[in-house]
């Protein structure tokens, strides 16, 4: 489970870069950067055995790799999750938040976290296994948890204002969307869905699209994640919607080095956020 380290980052150095380690099901990946070195953004992806706790693979990873644990300008741990749901800054408060988690999720994780969204009035409530958080709280510097969700919400409200048409912006991950629909920098709609078949994400991406009242003739659907799934099933989605088009890598990510195309699209817009 050795991660293979670029040469631009060592023990020396490290407290110019920030690190980001993005946790999802069934692995995690690895992200650094120094924001004043062009090119100098790098990328790994770690699968883990599903047989095993998650949190015990988790444990081999950073006693393997213990650049991890070394000292950074910032590090950060992406909590890739469904269980989330955002709560109007107006009547949030830190001690019942916990409460909203379990009246959203019939089982929710053993530790409720939240990030405040700097780009809409609101806050992100979202559950983390209690083991994992634990163990990154130890082992890393003065980690900050950030909910997967919340910088792709900043990117596509800066997208969104200069649009008229209403946006629909769906991510595909492996047996999981992130869906959220715009308009002109509003927030109409965010979640994220599982599925199985590729009729799931049909169905979720034309219910959304009823539900948040869009125009089949002039709003606009824009997909980010495998080409091939992608390309699937826009061909069937063209019987339904006008315009459909690839969500593309902001142009200024491009700069951080080629390796960001190897990145999920909420590390790239994270990044993006901290420039």
């Amino acid at each position: 489970m050795a991660i293979n380290l670029s040469d631009k980052l060592t023990a020396d150095h490290s407290e110019n870069y920030i690190m980001s380690i993005r946790l999802r099901s069934g692995g995690l990946s690895f992200s650094a950067y120094s924001p004043s070195v062009s090119e100098s953004f790098f990328y790994r992806d770690v699968e883990f055995d599903r047989t095993r706790p998650y949190v015990s693979s988790l444990k081999e990873c950073f006693f393997e790799n213990d650049f991890l644990t070394w000292f950074y300008k910032q590090v950060n741990v992406v909590c890739v999750t469904s269980q989330y749901t955002l709560v109007p800054a107006a009547v949030f408060q830190e001690k019942q938040k916990a409460g909203l988690l379990a009246f959203t999720f019939s089982s929710p994780e053993g530790r409720c976290l939240s990030n405040e969204l700097k780009d809409e009035p609101a806050e992100l409530v979202f559950g983390v296994d209690e083991d994992v958080y634990e163990f990154c709280s130890r082992s890393l510097v003065n980690p900050r948890f950030v909910h997967h969700v919340g910088p792709l919400l900043s990117l596509w409200k800066k997208q969104s204002r200069a649009r008229l048409p209403r946006q629909l912006y769906v991510v595909l991950h492996r047996r999981r969307m992130d869906v959220a629909c715009y308009a002109q920098g509003n927030l109409l709609f965010v979640n994220s869905f599982e599925y199985e078949h590729t009729d799931d994400i049909l169905y979720y991406i034309l219910y959304v699209w009823k539900q948040v009242g869009m125009d089949q003739q002039k709003d606009q659907l824009r997909l980010f994640g495998d080409v091939p799934l992608r390309n699937d099933i826009t061909n069937t989605l063209r019987n339904y919607l006008q315009y459909i088009d690839p969500l593309e890598i902001p142009s200024e990510a491009y700069l951080m080095g080629s390796e960001v195309l190897q990145a999920p699209l909420d590390l790239i817009a994270l990044s993006l956020c901290e420039l």
